[in-house]
């Protein structure tokens, strides 16, 4: 699943994956683990919502990973598939039946069994929800259009057996990353349904209910994750307790909180005083910590694997027509020096990307890739053939006379992106093109940019899943409000290669591969984004912190979260 990522995660977390750690910390015998305490954790970004159907920033998703846990998880060293709630899961040799086998004796955290029900239930609240940006991941579920569109009052395709013990999922056709991307009933994480059923039926057929508003949505009222919810005090932070029935054991700390802060420079101070257990850092941060922290902090890097920044055009802007002509979006790729982008902000911890499929992927490759070398006068000849005029005040006129002055938008507080508008402004003017800057809280910038609003470009990152299915973020379909095709990429070929690679019918690696060459070097072609850069995962953590240990593939690091504890 594709998270919109407000500062890592991906995540955070961007959350955030992660090579080599220096150094671990790791616990020695001498050190055994010691029940209690608490831990803050540190976000730039407030929380919009605890409902994983609906969320789409990685504040939120960060908020309620703790809660509600999925299916399967991924191995923190490979990526691979492995056992969540789910002990045993199949895809049928034809591929159109996905089973998954529920652990014994699971528990919500009030109690209540976790079933098959639960997550027969999430999956038709993504059917039925008009905020959700999920229905494409479900959309290959037998019955799945008829009960969207209110003609059944369930999903056929997904059946509870064995008493709520099993999954079985058919397909109309295959999807080729089906154990994986299915995983989380389409949401990411299951919602009990003996709570949500109070608010919205899901054997109703009438569209116009859903579950998208509801107390419930800022207050999760059960857990099968390590944590369980306690309070939200916007703006300020959100405090969770140990989830005693968490499948994975109850976890040693008693207490969670995720706290927000203004800005890196206050999650920064709050690190070296303590406050904040761990945290994210900048690049440009890494060196300070290091020193002022170098007697109560350990540094985490790990290598970039899923993320990436960008700049978006919006391909329908109305007050920025131009950006509908590809020369002209070349030509702001050309007239943005993105290398020394990356020398001045990344420092050496992560490199260019020049199309959406990251490098540590499968999928990748270079191969027909314009890496758009800095180059004004390239850059001015493009915006001419588009059809613009140098002004006399050294902005360009667009062909119906209009001053090419736009606004570019991102998430204030994140000193990187900051950085990014704030050389793009300048880069941009010497080619002509006038950039009114906006900095607004994240929240905010995601409901800005939202299909069918009014803007131009904007900078934000991807935090991606591990298949490189990409059909929800740039297939023509997935442009409506609320969808994640925000700049309104069109394009015939792409989406075929898009379709062929997310449903075969050949779903080898060697010929979905193929397919995702052919959409990345049409991305790379069209630039829909200026492409940016990935930038490892930095992180640090209190030298009290144990048994916490950053993984290629660990999802806020939090791969063994209940085994995190405090040395007092």
């Amino acid at each position: 699943m594709r998270r919109i990522a407000a500062f890592l995660s991906t995540f955070v977390i961007l959350a955030v994956a992660c090579g080599p750690t220096v150094p671990t910390g790791p616990v020695t015998k001498e050190e055994a683990p010691v029940p209690g305490g608490r831990i803050v954790e540190s976000s730039i970004s407030d929380v919009k919502t605890f409902q994983p159907v609906i969320s789409t920033d990685t504040a939120s998703l960060t908020a309620w990973g703790y809660v509600y846990s999925s299916l399967l998880r991924s191995n923190p060293d490979t990526g691979d598939l492995e056992p969540g709630l789910a002990e045993k899961f199949a895809l049928s040799s034809d591929g159109l039946t996905v089973t998954y086998t529920l652990r014994d004796g699971l528990k919500w955290s009030d109690g209540q069994p976790f079933t098959a029900e639960d997550f027969k239930y999430t999956a038709e609240a993504v059917g039925r929800s008009k905020k959700t940006v999920r229905k494409s991941t479900l959309q290959d579920i037998v019955g799945w259009k008829d009960y969207v569109d209110g003609k059944a009052d369930q999903v056929t395709g997904i059946q509870s057996k064995d008493g709520g013990k099993t999954i079985e999922i058919t397909l109309t056709k295959p999807f080729c990353p089906a154990l994986r991307n299915l995983s989380g009933a389409g949401a990411g994480g299951i919602l009990p349904k003996h709570h949500f059923m109070k608010v919205w039926d899901n054997k109703s057929t009438d569209v116009a209910k859903n579950i998208d508003e509801n107390a419930l949505n800022m207050a999760p009222p059960a857990s099968t994750g390590p944590f369980i919810f306690q309070e939200f005090k916007p703006g300020i932070q959100t405090t969770y307790t140990a989830n005693p029935n968490y499948y994975r054991g109850k976890p040693l700390i008693d207490e969670w909180v995720l706290k927000v802060y203004g800005d890196t420079a206050a999650v920064k101070a709050a690190l070296l005083t303590g406050e904040v257990h761990f945290a994210g850092s900048a690049p440009i941060d890494v060196e300070e910590l290091q020193n002022a922290g170098k007697e109560t902090l350990n540094f985490h890097r790990q290598k970039g694997v899923s993320s990436y920044n960008f700049i978006g055009w919006n391909g329908k802007a109305a007050k920025a027509p131009w950006l509908a002509s590809k020369d002209v979006r070349q030509a702001l790729a050309y007239g943005l020096n993105a290398k020394t982008i990356v020398d001045k902000i990344v420092l050496g911890y992560g490199h260019q990307v020049f199309a959406h499929t990251p490098q540590a992927s499968w999928a990748y490759s270079e191969e027909g890739l314009n890496k758009y070398p800095y180059d004004t006068a390239k850059a001015k000849q493009l915006l001419e053939k588009a059809g613009a005029k140098m002004g006399a005040d050294g902005v360009y006129r667009w062909t119906d006379g209009t001053p090419m002055q736009m606004r570019i938008e991102t998430n204030q507080g994140n000193k990187t992106r900051e950085t990014i508008l704030e050389v793009a402004q300048d880069q941009y003017k010497q080619i002509g093109i006038k950039i009114d800057p906006l900095l607004e809280a994240f929240p905010a910038l995601l409901d800005r940019i939202d299909p069918g609003t009014d803007y131009e470009g904007f900078i934000i990152g991807w935090s991606l899943g591990l298949d490189p299915d990409m059909y929800g973020i740039f297939h023509s379909s997935q442009q409506g409000k609320g969808q994640f095709n925000n700049v309104f990429f069109t394009n015939a070929e792409a989406d075929t290669a898009m379709i062929a690679g997310r449903n075969g019918p050949d779903c080898s690696t060697g010929a979905r591969k193929t397919q995702y060459q052919k959409v990345n070097k049409i991305l790379n072609e069209e630039a829909p984004y200026t492409f940016l850069f990935t930038q490892d995962s930095l992180v640090f953590a209190n030298k009290n912190l144990k048994a916490f240990e950053p993984k290629q593939y660990s999802s806020q690091s939090g791969w063994n979260i209940e085994k995190w504890w405090l040395k007092r």
